[in-house]
């Protein structure tokens, strides 16, 4: 949890109690007393306000524990802060660099770690060594306080302290009763909130756990929002870009609805498409049965008309002609494309007068033959010749940079720009962006896969390799580069070893 220390500090009862018992145990001898609490109880802000006002008369180290930390970094800061300026080696143990400073100085030390079950076993009990030899010595007075999670680090320190006199000692942080959480949300969460919050904000309160850090964050939900609205749309002139684009889009939809028609030119449309379609009438259904008994009489008056007019008629349908047949029998269609076999007029005129037996048919014949092979010629198909293109072979010209990644700080970052799984796709996506040279490839692996990685540059900070990606080209911008840190990097290729 997070407060300034000038007009936001506010001891209550329960942390006040907390911090005397500290200060005596502190006080009167060499311990070693873990302070444990859960997430937003506070811890935190109780160490360094241990620090400021319950212990200012001794030689103070503060060490803010990180993932990233390696334990010669942590001898060096609280070295460095104890003996500024001193000659140590950061790989030797506290006890053997103290012994070696002070050289059988007096001393009197408190070591103050926040967030202490991030640090391993070995370092844990590197403090606990420290704490005895401080029992033993009697010059020295040296007491180490751990906050950290509730029952993360005791089953350890009861393994190292089995079977000695001196033992760890262990303090709780206790949930903020319902006046000190009242007191403190008013004190330090509603008077900074704006009044258009305040409504907002006193609701959210009745809903959070009785903890110091869940009641502070109600007073940040304003701020983390504007700086979420500021990371999206980003500066002055990006805004004023997107101000101009919302005014262009508006302008140009409403001379889109300049253009369209109104409601009185659309009803004259309609009414002209009206009177221009043929709407057929039904007649009426009295007027149609009148009009299909007239009809009815007068082709019964013209059949009797008829009938009377043929009675003296004879049959000399014999002496007509014959019927107009409408098809003719031929020898092929002239529709299809089939091969057509010609007959000459002399073998026509001798099948025609019974002379078939004197004709010779072998012309006939070989004509026939000629047709159908002629057809089959035409059917065969042509013989298909299928072209094979080879692709161009991709020549690798780039090598991993395994060593160079791990040379970088594992709390700096890099971009990531692609991931592949052939160096064949690799080395095309570095021809196509032209980037050789400028980009680092490593291999790892991933559920059993192996995968080629691709970077770009090194940043000190996540948020000025996010502000990169701006510089680069538009092609690569859209391929959406992320900001990735060297630790993860350090990781995978250490997997794909």
């Amino acid at each position: 949890m997070s407060l300034t220390h000038e007009s936001r500090v506010l001891e209550l009862e329960s942390q006040s109690e907390l911090l005397e018992r500290l200060q005596l145990l502190t006080n009167f001898g060499s311990n070693l007393v873990t302070v444990g609490g859960e997430l937003g109880s506070g811890k935190s802000w109780l160490a360094q306000r241990y620090l400021e006002a319950w212990a200012s008369d001794k030689n103070q180290s503060l060490l803010m524990c990180h993932p990233n930390q390696d334990d010669a970094q942590r001898r060096s800061t609280i070295l460095n802060q104890i003996v500024p300026n001193s000659l140590f080696s950061s790989q030797d143990p506290l006890v053997d660099s103290l012994t070696h400073i002070l050289d059988d100085e007096p001393c009197d030390v408190v070591i103050v770690v926040d967030d202490a079950h991030l640090l391993n076993e070995t370092f844990i009990s590197e403090l606990w060594m420290l704490v005895l030899e401080a029992q033993n010595n009697p010059k020295w007075t040296i007491n180490v306080v751990l906050f950290a999670k509730s029952n993360s680090i005791e089953g350890l320190l009861t393994r190292l302290s089995y079977g000695q006199d001196h033992k760890p000692v262990e303090l709780e942080i206790e949930s903020l009763s319902e006046d000190e959480a009242e007191r403190f949300f008013e004190f330090l969460v509603i008077r900074f909130v704006e009044d258009d919050m305040e409504k907002r904000v006193r609701n959210a309160y009745k809903k959070v756990n009785p903890l110091p850090g869940e009641i502070m964050a109600l007073g940040e939900q304003k701020v983390e929002k504007r700086i979420i609205i500021r990371s999206i749309v980003g500066s002055p002139a990006k805004i004023a870009a997107l101000v101009a684009l919302i005014l262009l889009i508006i302008a140009g939809g409403f001379i889109w609805l300049q253009s369209q028609p109104g409601p009185d030119e659309k009803a004259q449309q309609i009414a002209s498409n009206l009177e221009q379609t043929v709407i057929p009438t039904l007649p009426d259904v009295e007027s149609s049965a009148e009009s299909a008994q007239t009809d009815q009489s007068r082709s019964d008056e013209m059949e009797a008309e008829t009938e009377a007019s043929y009675q003296g008629a004879e049959d000399d349908s014999s002496s007509l002609p014959p019927d107009v047949v409408g098809e003719t029998a031929s020898v092929g269609s002239t529709d299809d494309d089939q091969q057509r076999v010609v007959i000459t007029s002399d073998v026509v005129d001798a099948l025609l007068v019974d002379k078939a037996e004197s004709v010779d048919t072998s012309k006939i014949d070989n004509a026939i033959e000629a047709a159908q092979q002629q057809a089959e010629a035409v059917a065969e198909p042509a013989p298909e010749v299928e072209v094979v293109e080879t692709p161009p072979e991709t020549i690798i010209s780039f090598s991993f940079a395994r060593d160079e990644l791990k040379a970088f700080s594992p709390r700096s970052y890099t971009l990531q720009l692609a991931a592949m799984n052939s160096l064949e796709e690799v080395q095309q996506f570095i021809d196509l962006h032209k980037l050789q040279d400028q980009v680092r490839v490593y291999p790892t692996l991933r559920n059993d896969v192996e995968w080629y990685i691709v970077t770009y540059d090194n940043y000190p900070t996540i948020q000025i390799a996010r502000d990169a990606v701006e510089t680069l080209p538009k092609s690569l911008q859209e391929l959406g580069p992320w900001a990735k840190s060297l630790s993860q990097v350090h990781r995978d290729i250490d997997r794909d070893k």
